[in-house]
């Protein structure tokens, strides 16, 4: 059994007792104790508002721009769905017109028939087809540039009235037109016209 040193025993008792001779101030006045109480209310406040309310105004905050974000794009979405429905549908009432046209409609032979329609066979400078293929599509881009001379306004506007034909999925691309320098009160015109081609 081991000894218990006593001298040991002795200081220990010795630090104890000087420890209970040290006096706390608890005997303030009153404006120190207001002061205290005041500084603990703070204390108290600011440790709430810190741990408590701050980060839940932070978060509520957060969560609140998260809404809005998101909000923006829901209706982005919307937007795009609505294109995309809008285009769909431009797509399929176009490949039923494709389906209605004759199979063998070109182009070159529809602006070819219209200007004798028109009376403006004698007018046409030059008649230029191309083609040119779609990327991941089953059709080609048919365009033809038609140069007429020596047009009245009436002719030129009943000719374009004749292209815009909605069965034939035909349309004006590109028009210019400008004064006939041989002969006063007439036009030049220059038409590109074009059309999905199967």
């Amino acid at each position: 059994m081991k000894k218990i040193n006593l001298s040991y025993l002795k200081s220990l008792s010795l630090n104890l007792s000087s420890l209970k001779s040290i006096q706390l101030p608890f005997n303030l006045q009153r404006r120190e104790k207001i002061a205290v109480t005041a500084a603990g209310v703070a204390l108290a406040i600011f440790l709430v508002f810190q741990l408590a309310l701050f980060p839940i105004i932070d978060r509520r905050d957060r969560l609140h721009k998260r809404i809005q974000t998101q909000t923006a794009a829901m209706a982005e979405m919307q937007a795009l769905k609505a294109e995309y429905e809008a285009l769909t549908r431009f797509s399929r009432d176009m490949q039923q017109q494709l389906k209605k046209r004759p199979e063998t409609f070109t182009l070159f032979s529809f602006m070819d028939r219209l200007a004798g329609q028109s009376g403006l066979k004698q007018n046409i400078a030059y008649m230029k087809p191309s083609n040119s293929n779609l990327k991941n599509s089953p059709y080609s881009l048919s365009m033809v540039e038609i140069k007429m001379n020596a047009l009245t306004m009436l002719q030129l506007t009943t000719f374009l009235h004749g292209i815009e034909d909605p069965s034939k999925m035909v349309w004006v691309k590109r028009l210019s037109i400008s004064k006939d320098d041989k002969q006063e009160g007439l036009i030049n015109s220059v038409v590109q016209v074009e059309t999905l081609q199967q």
